[in-house]
């Protein structure tokens, strides 16, 4: 189901992951609609990077620019070429879109224009759509993708992901792939939106969407969605984050205060992987802890992933005030924290994948400035 990349911060305030629109949380992908239906079947470092690798990287063709969806209130309706008409990359001092997201801290420091908007969604987009087309380079980002495999899941009726040996916490299993859609939007307050879609583009598949939570990426800003199709394509080694599932199903009746807390209780304790965003825009998935070989792999979706759960708790007072008792407050505490801890951990284990990441989007918004 979906990770915990940038999920702290949905969790680690009680009041705002209780009282937002619903949206799916940062660093995680959506669960199934109900329980009965069936689950989405949802190192090296970088000294070693040969600069012949990176240059072949940012020199591969990706799919083009789609249109946006009519339904994105805001969206932008750009071609990749009304992106690479609309606004040079490099309008801030002669550095490409990139490297000023990164020079001036992200995306609320750099309040990029519409233009800018779209050349850095352009960026991502070629940039996680090239390290499909070459998962050879995965080693290099210390992504493990030999660790684990799709399987019939034991949590749902579906597909899940399993351990294929011993892993040990902190390893980086597998990317979440954007092979359906790709949007940014810096400015929630203005709403304009820019999306990415493949040539293979055929309907939304919200089920299997999450948010990249670095901060970078403020308010979860960038959104990645998966195919969620059963094709090949759809479980692709390396790209199986889409694939993974809650250790429970999360809530769909508000009311149903004690089954929330539940929820809360296993998807806190039962799971053992986490999202880990990168500041590139790509998520991987890290184990929380060690998994024993043929275990499945399982990460939080929170609550934010049922529409009407969450719509409930925004139009109802009386279940805002029931969710933040005591208890409930406390666990969500413990919860946040958790996935907060888990994070920094991770990046920090994979300090060196960060920094490549950086050079890699670089790279890609200046091979789209050429």
């Amino acid at each position: 189901m979906h990770g915990v990349g940038v999920s702290a911060r949905t969790l680690g305030s009680a009041a705002s992951a209780i009282t937002t629109a619903r949206r799916t949380p940062a660093g995680m992908a959506a669960p199934p609609r109900s329980a009965s239906q069936s689950c989405r079947t949802m190192a090296t470092g970088a000294s070693d990077w040969p600069a012949e690798a990176r240059s072949a990287l940012s020199s591969q063709s990706t799919a083009p620019m789609g249109t946006a969806d009519g339904g994105v209130v805001g969206a932008s309706t750009a071609s990749s070429a009304d992106i690479q008409k609309a606004e040079s990359s490099k309008n801030r001092e002669g550095k490409n879109v990139a490297e000023t997201f990164f020079t001036e801290g992200g995306l609320k420091k750099m309040a990029p224009s519409d233009g800018e908007q779209a050349a850095l969604l352009a960026a991502v987009a070629k940039h996680l759509a090239v390290l499909k087309e070459m998962p050879d380079f995965l080693p290099y980002l210390h992504v493990d993708a030999g660790a684990v495999r799709v399987a019939p899941s034991r949590v749902c009726d579906g597909r899940g992901v399993f351990a294929t040996r011993a892993i040990k916490a902190h390893t980086l299993v597998t990317l979440y792939p954007a092979s359906n859609e790709l949007s940014l939007c810096a400015d929630r307050a203005r709403g304009h939106v820019s999306v990415w879609r493949p040539e293979t583009y055929s309907a939304p598949h919200a089920d299997y969407a999450m948010f990249n939570g670095h901060p970078y990426f403020a308010d979860n800003a960038l959104r990645l969605e998966a195919d969620g199709g059963a094709g090949d394509d759809a479980a692709q080694d390396g790209f199986l984050g889409h694939l993974i599932n809650d250790a429970a199903m999360p809530p769909t009746d508000a009311a149903d205060i004690a089954y929330a807390q539940e929820y809360l209780r296993r998807t806190t304790n039962d799971t053992n992987c986490h999202a880990v965003p990168f500041p590139s825009g790509m998520v991987a998935v890290a184990a929380s802890k060690d998994i024993a070989d043929g275990e499945e792999l399982l990460m939080t979706y929170t609550f934010g992933f049922n529409q009407e759960f969450m719509e409930d708790m925004a139009a109802k007072p009386e279940l805002r005030k029931k969710m933040l008792t005591n208890s409930f407050a406390a666990d969500m505490k413990v919860a946040s924290v958790k996935m907060e801890q888990l994070t920094a951990e991770s990046l920090n284990v994979h300090s060196e994948v960060e920094l490549l990441c950086r050079e890699l989007l670089c790279d890609a918004a200046e091979e789209g400035d050429n």
